[in-house]
């Protein structure tokens, strides 16, 4: 790229960071833009060495002309005297400086500021340096600075040096005065403006660096800002609200303190970063603010604690019983005297104090991020007891500024060693360790001894149910536990008693170190006492079913042991955390091995006790399991009672696990309970030999088996692979390993169906396949396994949803995927992300579409049905909610597009993406949410824009309170010649005015950055818009150039610059008229270049435009095409290849990997988890209306109901085992057509061909036909004859195939 000098701000850098992961072409037009303005600013470098060799070559001495690295060594201290200073007259320049103290001392308006801007125009235009020496000389600081070519010495007389240091006083004064002023540490109200902006903030500074050192500047400026944190703190504190005292309210304070504290802080840091080099940066917040607060906590501290050592030790004094009575702890005086001290402390001081500890932690991490976000500066890798090592002691730490502030003269320094942060705030608490550590113990044991007292009344009193409540929420980043392996709910007990060790964490987690790791060892020797009291109890519970306890509280006492287990390693890896505590702190007190230990002996006694009822009470009928009843069992039109009850005791089971424990285990207990059953049935009905009349009673039976197993495996499985996917290992082997139950659970559903098909199948389908089969010459004993091992029961009971073809290729496809999503998603018992994102995205989102097509947003306002304004409000919330979910999905460009294509056709919403920038015209809410975030990347646009004006703009032209004034002549007369000054007021002037040169500058800027914003916009947004270009039809023309991105962007940013007002709140700079001025014919040009022009453009306009073609011939043109190919078809064909495989294999190719990393993009939003709980719950609630349109069945009259009510969005029904035993799943249970389902033999048979034949004996000698004394007709006994003659071969001697079975019997059921 070419470098132009006259558009220096080309090459200017601005925030515009792409979301998410961006695409191929992103990443290219971000390294493209890097690239060019890294160029641009080694150009720019070069050019102005060039401009300042030239400038300072008739000053050179030398026989050559200096190289660019000699011209910056003339800025460098070290060779302050390598210049040739010229000698001036000392009368002229007492008589200058007297000048200016006539001028200072007088009463103009502005007198100080055109002061400054005098001295700053002699540096600059006549290489005049004033002495710029220490206020307090000091023998180990060093010399004042020279300058390089004029300059007044350092050894002129004494009666000049004071002079000037009269001058420089007065002018310190005012600008530390300005400085003063800005209280930027205080709570701002939302319309209210600091006194000074941070460029304003960096002038005076830089001012100040004019006349005194730099050092001391940051020394005195850091008085100041320590005075405005501890005003900060002290309102705080004494404004507390609640009227608490003590501990409590320096909590409450300065919780109040610290956000305005990162507030103040990431100012500063703002500021600094353009002065300062990063170890003065540290050492400036070391001393003006993480000293300041840390030394006023421990005065703070120190007072609390001398009258917490006066009113908790006074005998019957008001505050003890006021605070004993709130905490109903109070912690007996300790006998360890210390400094004479012994005083005990309540459990709500303790409380108070762990507040602070947790606000000082967040402080602290909060500093840390500003650090490294703001200025880049890394300090996590420093040891948190690291302090400046240029610290000096405490004796000579202070000085007395010329002011009379106190400031710390030890934390900034010229010396480039580093600096470590040092927040020394821990020392505070070291006063109260022993009465901390000695209150920890008593208030967690005293909250333990009282839980489990209750618990043990509330038991004796005869409530043998465990009451339970919510998992405590935990504000904590470091805990990687997702939902689906948190548990629900727990004991109460526990729950209370962990809620009080939950809130002492972080006191224990702030003592890390020296002495207060005494805290620390207490609280982890207390906690590993309470968490085995813990256990005992609930292992004690856990025996007392079922003799006095119902089975409903094993669940309950698994899920406490889990998540008491899982707060214990937390606590471990936590408290782990410091390598210096390791070895100091007993971890191994906390017994998680022991809860490891105890919660799986309380998982199989819920697993064994579950089997051991179904084995041994409900499986128990008599009357259903008589098979050699001659008489039929209920006619033949029901299947067992026993089923019904065991399939109704595990969805009981399935309630009790999905309301308390996390899904993935609940779904592993939930699928071994019913694989030990399903063995149990397997076993009775391959050894059932039923009668005539009770035959047709096991197909009955073994039918309602797997419409029970079909439904429950929806709970089961946690992927739609899971479900039709086949298992490459033997059963034994995954069961073995807990790789799962699904595998074997579908291995005894294909025995269970090899037992009906051959025991009940009709004899004459049953024989003309195995006499097909001897004619092709097929011998039966040969041992073939199916193709589809453990799969083919499915296609079986569902021949539409498990198709031939998704059961060979294990992949569902259609209607039948979305089904599978749906019930998988409605199933699951932990709302699980994973599968609401894969069921959004199946096949280009068809369950949001047809969400959409069901609700009202697609019904015509002619309808006869009643749509609620509630209804209405909550369409909209979720069109926000999914909005805001598929917009984050740059993996999946097209997904936002497709799921809102119903509603944005229906409502018309294409034609207002035309006028988006419009903010006059009312338009729909997710044009609203479009708005929003083409807005985002211009802030970053806007500033610099504005702070271009502003730089550019004439001095009488700034606004704010300190308008310049003009130097009087006076002054300028007494200004000694041989300094060769001449006013620049007019030429400064002529530059400030052009406004041409400014809105070409401001123009070029746009233009260069615009491919950049258009990058940082989300790929789904730009898919939308390029989407919604074809819809349009009257304005294509208009669009043909910029297309409608680039039109909507450009529009936003002339909105925004015809805004002057919310350009000044938003910078927090006043803009004059000349600048509004200015910006409003940068929106003219701007509207111009893309086509936009209302009316014949104003000549101005014409003549930028036409400045900018000489300068970059069809540059603009160029930059709008670069811009638009990343709005282009092939911006999206990463994306589109991959929801375009959805449809060939399913959502499969989505999950894991790149369906983690979309959920972290959603949910590290604000508000993401939030949205997509909202879009389950209205999935869930309208489950019946989505399945109904899928299955294609008769729909339901009614619409999508959005506003699900207060019950609870969603919620699963409670468990009614009454409702639940006549049913299956949600569908009622009909009997009849269960004893006449549509088995097709003529497919059934001819697939088990190739099964073991002694088990194929056994069953086939099981038939009613094949048993001795069987009434057979003619045809019945000849087909039995050969199947005798084929398969068994009775010897003389022998009973034929009964006798065979019986000594059979055992092997077959093992072998089957």
């Amino acid at each position: 790229m070419e470098w132009h000098g006259d558009l220096p701000h080309d090459h200017a850098f601005v925030e515009l960071l792409a979301p998410g992961v961006p695409s191929e072409l992103d990443i290219q037009q971000l390294l493209r833009d890097t690239e060019d303005k890294l160029k641009l600013n080694a150009c720019s470098i070069e050019e102005s060495l060039k401009e300042l060799q030239a400038k300072m070559g008739d000053s050179w001495t030398g026989e050559r002309p200096p190289s660019p690295s000699e011209c910056l060594q003339w800025f460098s201290p070290r060779n302050a005297a390598a210049g040739r200073p010229l000698a001036t007259g000392h009368q002229e320049v007492m008589d200058f400086l007297k000048a200016l103290q006539l001028h200072l001392r007088s009463e103009a308006e502005g007198r100080e500021e055109s002061t400054l801007q005098l001295l700053l125009n002699l540096s600059s235009q006549c290489a005049v340096s004033f002495p710029c020496s220490p206020s307090i000389p000091a023998p180990q600081q060093p010399s004042a600075l020279t300058p390089p070519v004029h300059a007044v010495r350092d050894d002129c007389t004494l009666e000049v040096q004071e002079a000037w240091d009269e001058v420089r006083l007065v002018l310190r004064r005012h600008l530390l005065e300005r400085l003063s002023q800005c209280r930027p540490a205080e709570p701002q109200g939302p319309g209210e403006q600091a006194a000074l902006s941070i460029p304003e903030r960096v002038t005076c500074l830089q001012q100040l660096f004019c006349l005194y050192p730099e050092a001391e500047v940051l020394q005195r400026y850091q008085g100041l800002r320590s005075q405005a944190v501890l005003h900060l703190l002290h309102s705080c504190v004494s404004s507390s609200p609640g009227g608490e005292t003590g501990f409590s309210r320096l909590a409450q304070g300065l919780q109040a303190a610290a956000p305005a504290l990162i507030r103040a802080l990431r100012d500063e840091l703002r500021v600094l970063t353009r002065l300062a080099e990063p170890h003065a940066i540290l050492g400036f917040l070391n001393g003006a603010y993480l000293g300041t607060v840390a030394k006023e906590l421990a005065a703070m501290m120190e007072r609390e604690c001398e009258t917490t050592l006066k009113e908790n030790t006074a005998p019957g004094s008001g505050k003890t019983r006021r605070c004993s009575a709130r905490s109903k702890v109070s912690v007996a005086p300790l006998q360890v005297p210390r400094k004479d001290r012994s005083f005990s402390l309540t459990s709500h001081q303790l409380r108070a104090l762990t507040q602070l500890a947790c606000t000082l932690l967040g402080l602290e991490a909060g500093v840390e991020e500003l650090l490294m976000d703001v200025a880049f500066i890394n300090c996590t890798g420093e040891s948190p007891n690291v302090k400046g090592i240029l610290k000096k002691t405490k004796e000579d730490a202070h000085t007395i500024t010329g002011e009379g502030s106190r400031i710390n003269t030890h934390l900034v320094t010229n010396s480039p060693e580093a600096v470590a942060l040092d927040f020394d705030w821990r020392t505070a608490f070291r006063q109260l360790v022993p009465q901390m550590a000695h209150c920890v113990k008593v208030v967690l044991e005293d909250v333990c001894s009282r839980s489990l007292k209750q618990e043990e009344e509330s038991h004796a009193a005869g409530h043998t149910s465990i009451t339970l409540s919510n998992t405590p929420h935990h504000d904590d980043s470091s805990d990687n536990l997702s939902e689906q392996e948190s548990p629900k709910m727990v004991a109460k007990f526990c729950a209370d008693i962990q809620g009080e060790v939950e809130a002492l964490l972080p006191l224990a987690l702030a003592c890390r170190e020296g002495p207060l790791l005494e805290v620390r060892c207490s609280f982890v020797e207390v906690c590993g006492r309470v968490a085995a009291s813990v256990l005992d109890r609930l292992e004690q519970r856990a025996a007392e079913v079922p003799a006095s306890a119902p089975l409903k509280n094993l669940p309950s006492l698994l899920a406490t042991g889990v998540y008491v287990h899982q707060r214990l390693c937390h606590y471990n890896s936590r408290l782990r955390e410091s390598p210096t505590t390791t070895p100091r702190v007993p971890l191994i007190l906390l017994p998680i091995q022991r809860y490891q230990n105890g919660t799986e002996a309380i998982r199989d006694h819920l697993t064994s006790y579950s089997v051991q009822a179904c084995a041994t009470s409900l499986l128990q009928d008599a009357e259903s399991h008589h098979w050699a009843d001659p008489k039929p069992f209920y006619e033949g039109e029901r299947c067992s009672f026993s089923l019904q009850m065991w399939y109704c005791f595990l969805c009981g089971l399935r309630s009790d696990l999905w309301g308390v424990l996390p899904a993935r285990l609940a779904r592993e207990l939930l699928g071994q309970v019913l694989y030990e059953t399903l063995q149990l049935l397997v076993q009775r009905y391959s050894r059932a030999r039923p009668t005539y009349k009770r035959h047709l009673q096991i197909r009955c039976d073994i039918t309602a088996v797997l419409l029970y197993v079909e439904e429950l495996m929806w709970s089961v499985c946690d992927s739609p692979e899971a479900l039709v996917r086949p298992d490459p290992y033997p059963v034994a082997l995954t069961v073995a390993l807990g790789g799962g139950w699904r595998s074997a659970i579908y291995s005894l559903c294909d025995q269970l169906l090899t037992v009906m098909v051959v025991v009940t199948a009709p004899l004459p389908s049953l024989c003309g396949t195995l006499q097909s089969d001897l004619g092709d010459g097929v011998k039966p004993p040969d041992p073939m396994t199916p193709a589809c091992t453990g799969l083919h029961w499915l296609h079986a009971i569902d021949p539409d949803l498990f198709t031939e073809q998704s059961i060979r290729e294990g992949v569902l496809t259609g209607d039948q995927a979305s089904v599978c999503q749906l019930k998988l998603l409605t199933s699951d018992p932990g709302s699980s992300p994973q599968l609401l994102l894969q069921a959004l995205l199946q096949r280009d989102c068809h369950l949001p579409r047809t969400l959409l097509e069901l609700s009202h947003f697609c019904v015509g306002e002619d309808s006869e049905l009643n749509v609620p304004p509630e209804n209405k409000m909550a369409g909209d919330e979720f069109i926000g909610a999914l909005f805001t979910v598929l917009v984050s999905l740059n993996h999946v460009p097209k997904a936002l597009t497709h799921a809102l294509a119903p509603y944005l056709d229906a409502q018309h919403v294409w034609e207002h993406f035309y006028h988006l920038a419009d903010l006059s015209r009312p338009c729909p809410a997710v044009v609203g949410c479009v708005r929003s975030l083409i807005s985002r990347p211009l802030h970053g646009l806007l500033e610099h824009l504005v702070y271009m004006l502003l730089d550019g703009q004439a001095p009488e032209e700034a606004g704010g309170a300190h308008l310049r004034q003009d130097v009087p002549g006076h002054v300028l007369a007494k200004v000694p010649r041989e300094w060769s000054y001449a006013p620049l007021e007019h030429k400064r002037k002529e530059a400030a005015s052009s406004t041409v040169s400014l809105a070409l500058q401001a123009l070029s800027f746009i233009l260069s950055n615009l491919p950049s914003a258009v990058a940082s916009l989300p790929l789904p947004v730009r898919y939308l818009l390029h989407a919604a270009e074809r819809h349009l039809s009257q304005p294509a023309r208009q669009l043909r150039s910029v297309g409608l991105l680039l039109w909507a962007l450009l529009g936003c940013l002339c909105q925004s610059l015809e805004a002057p007002e919310a350009l000044e709140q938003r910078t927090g700079l006043p803009l004059g008229r000349a600048s509004r001025e200015r910006l409003a014919l940068l929106s003219e040009c701007l509207q111009a270049t893309m086509g936009q022009q209302r009316g014949i453009p104003k000549p101005i306009v014409h003549k930028v435009l036409q400045a900018l073609e000489e300068r970059k011939p069809k540059w603009s043109s160029v930059q709008l095409q670069r811009a638009r190919k990343l709005c282009s078809e092939s911006a999206f064909e990463c994306g589109e290849s991959g929801v375009g495989m959805q449809e060939r294999v399913g959502a499969a190719e989505l999950t894991e990997q790149k369906i983690g990393l979309m959920l972290l993009e959603i949910c590290h939003k604000p508000g993401g988890s939030e949205y997509l709980g909202q879009i389950y719950h209205i999935i869930r609630g309208n489950e019946d209306l989505l399945m109904s349109k899928l299955t294609k069945m008769e729909g339901l009259a009614r619409l999508v109901k959005f506003d699900l009510g207060a019950d609870g969005p969603g919620a699963a029904p409670s468990f009614n085992p009454l409702v639940q035993f006549e049913r299956v799943g949600t569908k009622k249970l009909d009997q009849v057509a269960l004893a006449d389902w549509p088995w097709d033999w003529t497919r059934l048979l001819p697939a088990y061909r190739g099964m073991n034949p002694l088990t194929f004996k056994t069953l086939l000698a099981n038939r009613w036909e094949m048993q001795d004394g069987a009434a057979l007709e003619v045809e019945e006994k000849a087909l039995v004859d050969e199947l005798q003659k084929d398969y068994f071969n009775p010897s003389p001697g022998t009973q034929g195939p009964a006798g065979d079975a019986q000594e059979q019997q055992g092997e077959a059921s093992g072998t089957s």
